[in-house]
């Protein structure tokens, strides 16, 4: 009997990992739906909120939201409801979770005057949730917690989906998710109208300021880590997009 119930056990598990092979290799499929998408975003802002202090300083708030609400219209996604909140913090940073969007006073000071860098950040982070590269962590936890509740006799398939959002805050995306957010912000700041060599700039000079040893850097690089060519990749993509809407 014991036997009989380890080898069910497996069989089932083996069609969960098979399905989410499928689901993976096909993207049109998802286990996750929009709703839930939204939802997991809105359950992750309620726990952002209450961890960092949202800043009320009107201009930077005027600048993040005109200038996410332009580039969100210009997306992919332009239907979702997009939030976008200041983060009173000088660490130089910016994430996202579902149709939200989070900048630090840090790096909007870093930037200074040059928006269309601050426009490509936003962007890139714009990117993240048009990619769906969130809902791709939450369909692997949902598939670990259906094992988890088929041999410890538990749901824990639906708590699966609650803190994964929030935890790609910490834990930061992929590389090919980091690249694909890149070739997305060329993409959104060319149609909304802004220069996307401002990406290109923000990344030099987050360099330069790291490489003198300025504070606060190091979060950005940890939440979006940096490789030797990314730069070149990036104007690679301007390029070719660029020659496409000749």
């Amino acid at each position: 009997m014991i036997k009989m119930k380890c080898v069910t056990i497996a069989l089932v598990a083996l069609c969960v990992l098979s399905s989410g092979a499928v689901l993976q290799a096909r993207a049109s499929i998802s286990l996750i739906s929009e709703k839930q998408e939204i939802e997991s975003g809105k359950q992750a802002d309620a726990q952002i909120t209450k961890k960092y202090h949202i800043s009320t300083n009107r201009r930077y708030n005027n600048l993040v939201n005109y200038l996410g609400k332009r580039l969100a219209r210009a997306s992919d996604r332009p239907d979702l409801p997009w939030t976008f909140r200041v983060i009173d913090a000088k660490d130089v940073n910016a994430f996202s979770v579902p149709s939200y969007v989070y900048v630090n006073t840090g790096l909007i000071n870093l930037n200074g005057k040059d928006q269309d860098a601050l426009a490509g950040v936003i962007a890139h982070e714009i990117g993240h949730t048009c990619g769906k590269h969130a809902v791709k962590q939450m369909e692997k936890s949902y598939i670990g917690g259906i094992l988890g509740a088929l041999i410890g006799g538990r749901n824990r398939g639906v708590g699966a989906l609650v803190n994964v959002a929030q935890n790609m805050v910490m834990l930061g995306y992929s590389r090919d998710d980091e690249n694909d957010a890149d070739k997305r912000a060329v993409k959104y700041t060319l149609a909304a109208g802004y220069d996307p060599e401002g990406l290109v700039r923000f990344f030099k000079k987050l360099e330069a300021t790291e490489g003198n040893g300025g504070g606060g850097i190091t979060t950005y690089f940890k939440t979006h880590p940096p490789t030797p060519d990314r730069v070149n990749r990036v104007e690679q993509e301007i390029r070719r997009q660029r020659q496409d809407q000749r």
